[in-house]
């Protein structure tokens, strides 16, 4: 009896493995269950990447019965339905795309079914869904899943959603999809699930394949309510696709503490960078660095080199500076492209303590504007030379928030600009007066809210405010043919040219006053409002950034939101800046010289005074604007939360531990189980 069961058994258990092999190799596309669920959460500035590989058959043979039947994806935002109004406090909003692994947008796509699918507005109880063709006879389809949280004011809220993958439409349906199984569900898939820190760490995985090498560390700092793991991500991607081009190693990291703190002053937000990268990204291996600042990012990063220059003096000598690059950066404030009373607003507070050094106001004890003690520093400009290329992104129109003058750095050739625009002097006439008496108060929504769409047509400067108000419902997309075919897309840049000192008109010079009383519309803003009271204190700021540095300009003509696109903030609903990033890699990270380069510093000026710097700043929540304020106040009633549990939980004794906490418990024991000394 027992020879006999143990002859059974064994003869049973090949058969059940024969048939599931054989199942296996039957199963097509057609198969209608769900293959995959799963459930996650995004906070601001988080996202999330799933790589989803799916094998068609087995073998190597094709099997006769197989089928073309595409797979189905659904991506979720299963937040309340009442969270749609919480703009302010969120908004509760996704972002989604979907793009075969194989797909690069500087290839043209023939077939349709291979074509990216986006959505960047799903609002709480809508879904994305996508169909996942499978038109080739191929043995092996990979498609690459991509989901961006669209918070902008909290770090308190987090976004709920699911994502489905199913063998047809109808089995990733609401019905269907209820109670079912977390994880992957079919042999036939396998799914990566890459959250913001794998995302973000992938250089920590190179250092391991190829060893310790010498780094070249770029720094990415992000604007006024914005952050840099998402918003920039796209820009840090393109980076590290050149790798190939260097010797050093390329670790492209970014500050993450000052998101929703962007209100808080320049010098508060510099210093906190600066910190950063020198106790946190600077190593032993570190001997380059690179600079890259989007609209405000641009100053605070400026910053941040000045006050590393002046507190940390040898550090530029061991480390090379490479490339500082800004992009739609207001180098001299945002004072003349504002209606009045939105001036005398962002002077009183409005956008905390940083519309005060944007509308170039002196406080809290400073002897003059910031930001023109910042551009005349010595702590900055040493710094400033030795760098191998500075270079400013800037958009020409459709950017509502930072004008050509400010973020080009005012001297520039305007009129050849103009003619390569090819617009219309008179509609930009119309449109001038649209923007500045009509239109103020998107002016100040596009302020305290950079990350909204809020420009349309291709006018300068921006459309009227109906547009605009139309264009945060439904944000203006890059057109398909635009997506698909590399051939459509116009060049953007206008202009590219390297402006040196003999560039910069004299003091009273003719060429100085055709700049100062100029009536070409780019010009229009900067010399007629407020009656021209600024223009002086703007273009002393101009020639203090030009003062014995060499600034590669080049001028960009983006279709809304450019302010937004030039950064490709999200991988195709801001794709028209896909050519400024293509341009920004090819010219500053592509080309690498690998000769070695060298640097000397000028001393510091030891009759200069650095109280702006070194002057410790007073932090109170009167700081930051109405929008700050809900940060703020998030993180207070998130403190008194935690401090209140803890009081609670003070006197009992923990039955569980986090895993960290087991981690560290481990690390203490000896090998005998005791705990070491």
């Amino acid at each position: 009896m027992q020879s006999m069961l143990r002859y059974i058994i064994p003869s049973t258990m090949r058969q059940n493995a024969k048939h599931q092999r054989d199942q296996w190799l039957k199963m097509t596309a057609s198969d209608h269950d769900i293959m995959y669920h799963f459930q996650s959460s995004l906070r601001i500035g988080e996202l999330e990447r799933y790589i989803f590989t799916y094998d068609l058959y087995m073998g190597d043979e094709i099997p006769s019965d197989l089928t073309l039947d595409s797979l189905w994806l659904k991506i979720k935002n299963i937040e309340n339905v009442t969270l749609r109004a919480a703009y302010l406090m969120g908004p509760y909003v996704l972002y989604a795309d979907v793009r075969t692994k194989d797909y690069h947008h500087k290839q043209r796509l023939f077939i349709s079914a291979d074509q990216p699918q986006f959505e960047s507005n799903i609002q709480p109880q809508q879904d994305f869904i996508a169909e996942l063709s499978l038109h080739n006879l191929k043995k092996r389809y990979v498609w690459i899943v991509d989901i961006a949280s669209q918070i902008l004011f909290t770090k308190q809220a987090s976004i709920n959603f699911s994502i489905t993958v199913g063998g047809s439409k109808e089995s990733i349906s609401v019905d269907s999809a209820r109670n079912i199984q977390l994880g992957v569900q079919s042999s036939r898939m396998k799914v990566d699930r890459l959250t913001t820190a794998d995302l973000w760490n992938a250089s920590l995985l190179s250092k391991s394949v190829f060893g310790r090498r010498k780094e070249h560390l770029v720094i990415l700092t992000h604007g006024l309510h914005s952050n840099v793991t998402s918003d920039l991500f796209y820009i840090k991607e393109q980076i590290e696709k050149t790798q190939n081009q260097h010797e050093e190693m390329l670790v492209v990291k970014g500050f993450t503490d000052n998101v929703c703190k962007t209100e808080k002053g320049i010098k508060w937000l510099g210093t906190r960078l600066a910190e950063h990268i020198v106790h946190n990204l600077y190593n032993d291996a570190t001997v380059k660095i690179s600079f890259i600042g989007h609209s405000l990012g641009g100053l605070v990063q400026s910053f941040a080199i000045a006050y590393i220059s002046y507190n940390y003096p040898k550090f530029f000598e061991q480390v090379e500076p490479v490339n500082f690059i800004t992009m739609a950066s207001p180098m001299l404030g945002i004072v003349s492209d504002n209606a009045v009373y939105i001036q005398r607003l962002l002077a009183m507070g409005i956008a905390g303590k940083t519309g005060q050094d944007l509308s170039l106001q002196t406080y809290n004890g400073l002897k003059q504007p910031l930001l023109q003690t910042l551009s005349s520093s010595s702590a900055l400009r040493r710094i400033l030379k030795c760098f191998k290329s500075c270079t400013v992104y800037a958009n020409a129109c459709n950017d509502g928030i930072v004008p050509l003058y400010t973020s080009a750095l005012l001297f520039l050739d305007y009129d050849d600009i103009l003619d390569k625009l090819n617009m219309n002097t008179e509609d930009l006439q119309t449109d001038f007066f649209q923007r500045n008496f009509i239109s103020p108060l998107t002016k100040a929504m596009d302020i305290l809210m950079p990350q909204r769409v809020s420009q349309n047509g291709t006018k300068i400067p921006v459309a009227s405010m109906l547009d605009s108000a139309y264009s945060v419902l439904i944000p203006p997309l890059p057109d398909k043919s635009y997506i698909t075919d590399p051939k459509t897309r116009k060049d953007v840049v206008v202009h590219d040219k390297v402006y040196s000192g003999q560039d910069i008109p004299d003091h009273q010079s003719n060429s100085q006053l055709e700049v100062m009383n100029s009536s070409n519309v780019l010009l229009k803003t900067f010399n007629i409002a407020f009656g021209g009271q600024y223009k002086k204190l703007e273009e002393q700021i101009a020639r203090n950034w030009h003062k014995d540095v060499k600034w590669r300009k080049v001028i960009i003509n983006l279709k809304p939101d450019a302010h937004n696109n030039i950064i490709t903030r999200r991988r195709f609903s801001n794709a028209y800046g896909w050519p400024v990033v293509d341009h920004l890699t090819e010219t500053h990270f592509l080309n690498d010289d690998k000769s070695s380069r060298s640097w000397k510093l000028d001393p510091i000026s030891k009759d200069e005074d650095f109280d702006w710097i070194v002057k410790p700043t007073v932090d109170s929540v009167f700081d930051v604007g109405p929008t700050g304020m809900i940060c703020t106040f998030g993180e207070m009633l998130e403190n008194l939360k935690t401090s209140t549990l803890e009081g609670m939980t003070e006197s009992t004794v923990p039955t569980s531990y986090s895993q960290e906490e087991l981690f560290k418990y481990e690390d203490c024991l000896d090998r005998d189980g005791g705990i070491l000394p």
